[in-house]
Parts: C-alpha cells; sequence; structure tokens
C-alpha cells in the first residue's frame, strides 16, 4: 500500500503519484491505468476518492477513460 500523508488531501497525493508515474514511465503512453478497486485499494481509500484523483488527471489532459473499459495515459 502507498503511504499517504494524513494532513493533505487523498486525492491530491494520488494525482501526484501516478502523475509522477507517469513522467516517469512506469505508466507509458497507451497504458492502462490500475482499475478503481486496484487503486482503491494501494492506496487505501474510498471508490469517490480514487474517481476524483482520476477525473482530475483526465480533466488535466492526462488519461482518458472509457466507460466499463478502464482509464489510459495519453
Amino acid at each position: 500500500m502507498t503511504e499517504l500523508d494524513p494532513t493533505r488531501a487523498k486525492w491530491v497525493q494520488m494525482v501526484a503519484v501516478i502523475e509522477s508515474r507517469i513522467g516517469d514511465g512506469t505508466y507509458p503512453a497507451g497504458s492502462k491505468l490500475p482499475g478503481i478497486l486496484a487503486l482503491c485499494a494501494e492506496y487505501g481509500v474510498a471508490q469517490v476518492t480514487a474517481r476524483k484523483a482520476l477525473a482530475n488527471l483526465r480533466d488535466r489532459g492526462l488519461i482518458r477513460t472509457e466507460n466499463g473499459i478502464g482509464s489510459f495515459v495519453l
């Protein structure tokens, strides 16, 4: 499990980690990100928190989301 700082918003920290992983090639362009349940387990967060993080990444043009399929790095 990825440890998060309890004094900062969890979704903001998730965005930072995922963005870093995109930048360092852990999640290369075109790759599928872990699903919501996997993200919840990794970060110890609720589904609404994981969805908020993915929505932020999507709104910033870093990923695309296909309903029922998953989220992919752009």
